[in-house]
């Protein structure tokens, strides 16, 4: 089975999905999921919609896909008890801090996108905590899918198609810094869509906006990898673009399963949405085929081009109608340069008059960007079941009305009919009153069996018609909730990693670069402090840390490796190796993934929660088995819970794994251009971005303010992280300083975060 999974943002998409024959859809209620500006479905009518699902056999996961603050567990568990109730097929799940209240029901777990996992290690984790199924993110690599599938239970689930989030899942802090609408609360308001110029051209265009993915030709290269399903991105999208898409990959799925011959109308997917002409995604293009900095919205199907202008109308060499409805993006030198609904068109000879079209460049080309054909297509969709209906009637006996569906039939039966010449029923006038199915989710075909000269009243037919639809819904649902997966979670770990190593929480937590100069600083201050040092510091500098003993003796009281937040691939093999060498140079690893988890459970060593795991409640904490964790920068003083506070330092508010050097300067992986840190630039200032190397590069974008909390460190509650990249010798002996006595000035333009305002 290849499940090909829908997205659901209201319920007219919902029917579009079954319509379009979708195996199973994804939704989220009012509450704690990742599209809340989506319509949505709520408490009081998710669990009809749920039994509305299940009637045609499709599967509901429930997204419970955002960050859930310690305040909020009571209703969450309110909202999580209502969705059991209703019987949804599975949670797709973002916090781990909630596994305790998810696991009192038998309801499947599936690991949300938003987690991040991307290579066997991550998934070892979730499979151990009783998840029954990954959503892996979309920068994942075929050998990691392929070693998933080969060395856990896991169920793949796999996104096909749709917008591509230019950030490394889960990992995007950009607009919560913005404006405090937190894309891990669902409310992310795109600022990756706007323009942006950069240290290598002052010339503005969408840097960071990716074309959408169209995964539809490797739905059979996926299946053989290990995937079980299929996902398609679009909560927020029409249910035309739902229905298409869903139908297309319908196509594909079943001519891979059952060798049926359908062709895949790619102008349909285009036209339902298409930012950029698609791209196949990280697995099996580049970065310039993944980016497209020229249109950061649907330029859908290009359909022609602009030949002449007039004062009132343009003439189009068109290959397809247009009609009444339409809508068209005008797109000149590859860029977008206006749009119009198509209201009075004619054909002209070959070509087509278009009236009150504007003023556009004649050479101009025209893009399909709504297909009102399309769009009535799935306007109005109520995708029924056929069934077969039997009524028997004969005198002196009970009416039979007996209806089938599929391996499902019931009876249900009536008063015995009265024997009448004048108004004796027949076929016409039983049909009438049994196949008003019109508020059901049956059509029928209707069998009659009747004894000449019978009166049988329409309130009779009416009843047994009414009867049998309830009975036979129920006898549906029933036999759908027995073949339900129901999961125990006695046999899953409620911490993954309990050893509790003992970790000096007193003690403030120093990241540096591993310089003379850094080091030199440490070693004149009286202070202890545990170090955290990056990976791909190692080869150069790390041994030099060690040979410095007077310096570890004094001043240092444990080290602290902090891996890269992505690990695809060969990353994961080279980190794996170099830790199970050097076991004896580090004492705990410091987590922003999943998979660090699982290196430090492996190594025995301690473990430090970094920004990157975004903490937002305590029971995160234990569930995972962190000795100690960086609150979430999402929350407020008030709202942390128990960690560090990131006191002081540059903010990594998104992770790219394109290469935007390849992007701003043309070069190649051979020929790179890569020199140290580069910018991007908006109104609001200076993004500087610094590539991250292992086998793979990986970039990390910063906030332009650096975070600095010495105005307010009086006041802040806990322990500090403190973020020292970048600082020379004075300047770190200067803030730890300042830190350690608790006073101190922050520096101009800096920011205290989300410490004081907090996410919404």
């Amino acid at each position: 089975m290849l499940e090909v999974l829908a997205p659901v943002g209201n319920i007219q998409a919902l029917k579009a999905a079954i319509y379009a024959g979708a195996d199973a859809v994804y939704l989220g209620l009012d509450l704690f999921n990742a599209r809340i500006k989506a319509d949505n479905f709520n408490k009081d009518n998710i669990a009809y919609w749920v039994d509305y699902c299940h009637l045609f056999g499709v599967k509901v996961y429930l997204t419970f896909n955002t960050n859930i603050k310690q305040s909020e567990r009571e209703i969450f568990a309110q909202y999580v008890d209502i969705s059991a109730k209703a019987g949804v097929d599975a949670f797709i799940v973002t916090d781990l801090g909630c596994l305790d209240i998810l696991k009192k029901y038998d309801i499947p777990l599936h690991g949300s996108t938003q987690i991040g996992v991307h290579n066997l290690a991550g998934a070892k984790v979730l499979e151990d905590l009783g998840f029954t199924r990954v959503v892996l993110a979309r920068e994942t690599l075929d050998c990691d899918i392929a070693e998933i599938r080969k060395n856990t239970r896991l169920e793949i689930e796999h996104f096909v198609h749709g917008a591509l989030c230019v950030c490394f899942s889960g990992a995007c802090l950009m607009s919560s810094m913005m404006s405090g609408d937190s894309g891990n609360r669902g409310r992310c308001n795109q600022p990756c869509r706007l323009k942006y110029s950069s240290s290598f051209s002052s010339k503005e265009s969408y840097l960071l906006s990716p074309k959408d993915q169209c995964l539809i030709d490797k739905v059979g290269e996926l299946s053989k990898l290990g995937v079980d399903s299929l996902k398609i991105e679009g909560r927020l999208k029409q249910p035309h673009y739902v229905g298409e898409v869903v139908a297309q990959y319908r196509r594909a799925v079943d001519s891979f399963l059952l060798g049926n011959d359908d062709e895949i109308d790619y102008n349909a997917l285009k036209t339902a949405y298409n930012r950029g002409d698609f791209t196949l995604g990280y697995n099996y293009q580049g970065s310039k085929d993944i980016m497209y900095d020229k249109v950061n919205s649907n330029i859908g199907l290009e359909v022609g081009k602009v030949l002449a202008i007039s004062k009132c109308a343009a003439t189009l060499e068109l290959n397809r109608e247009l009609n009444k409805g339409d809508g068209v993006k005008i797109i000149y030198d590859g860029k977008e340069v206006g749009g119009l609904a198509i209201t009075n068109i004619e054909k002209i000879g070959r070509n087509y008059k278009v009236k009150d079209f504007g003023n556009y460049p004649i050479g101009s080309s025209v893009h399909l960007t709504l297909d009102s054909k399309q769009v009535d297509k799935y306007k109005n969709v109520n995708p029924k079941l056929s069934i077969k209906l039997q009524f028997t009637a004969k005198l002196g006996e009970k009416t039979s009305l007996i209806a089938s569906y599929r391996d499902i039939q019931i009876e249900v039966n009536g008063e015995a009919p009265q024997s009448s010449i004048s108004q004796s029923a027949n076929y016409d006038s039983v049909a009438k009153q049994l196949l008003r199915l019109g508020d059901s989710i049956f059509s029928a075909e209707l069998d009659v069996i009747i004894d000449d000269n019978l009166f049988i009243p329409a309130s009779l037919l009416n009843n047994l018609r009414r009867s049998a639809v309830e009975k036979l819904n129920q006898e549906i649902l029933k036999v759908y909730d027995l073949h339900k997966q129901r999961v125990g979670y006695s046999d899953a770990l409620d911490c993954y990693y309990d050893k509790n190593n003992n970790v000096n929480k007193n003690i403030v937590f120093v990241e540096i670069d591993v310089n003379n100069d850094s080091l030199e600083a440490l070693s004149n201050l009286e202070q202890k402090f545990n170090l955290a040092v990056n990976f791909t510091d190692y080869m150069a500098n790390f041994d030099e840390i060690f040979t410095k003993t007077y310096l570890i003796e004094k001043t240092i009281e444990n080290i602290y490796l902090k891996l890269p937040r992505v690990a695809r691939g060969r990353d994961y093999k080279i980190i794996d190796n170099w830790l199970a060498n050097n076991l004896d140079k580090f004492d705990g690893i410091l987590a922003d993934n999943l998979y660090g988890v699982f290196l430090a459970k492996k190594y025995g060593k301690s473990l430090i929660g970094g920004i990157g795991l975004n903490v937002f409640n305590s029971n995160y904490a234990d569930c995972v088995g962190l000795d100690y964790y960086i609150n979430s920068v999402e929350l407020t003083n008030k709202e942390a819970v128990g960690g560090m506070a990131y006191a002081y330092g540059k903010l990594p508010i998104m992770t790219l794994l394109h290469c935007p050097v390849q992007i701003n300067t043309g070069c190649n992986c051979g020929n790179c251009k890569y020199s140290g840190k580069f910018s991007y630039f908006d109104k609001r200032g200076e993004y500087e971005i610094e590539r991250i190397k292992v086998a793979n590069c990986q970039f990390i974008l910063l906030n332009q303010q650096i975070v600095d909390i010495r105005n307010k460190i009086s006041i802040i509650d806990g322990n500090y992280y403190i973020n020292l990249h970048d600082c020379n010798g004075d300047q770190i002996s200067s803030i730890l300083d300042n830190f350690c006595k608790k006073s101190g000035n922050s520096v101009d333009n800096s920011t205290y975060g989300h410490l004081f305002r907090g996410v919404k």
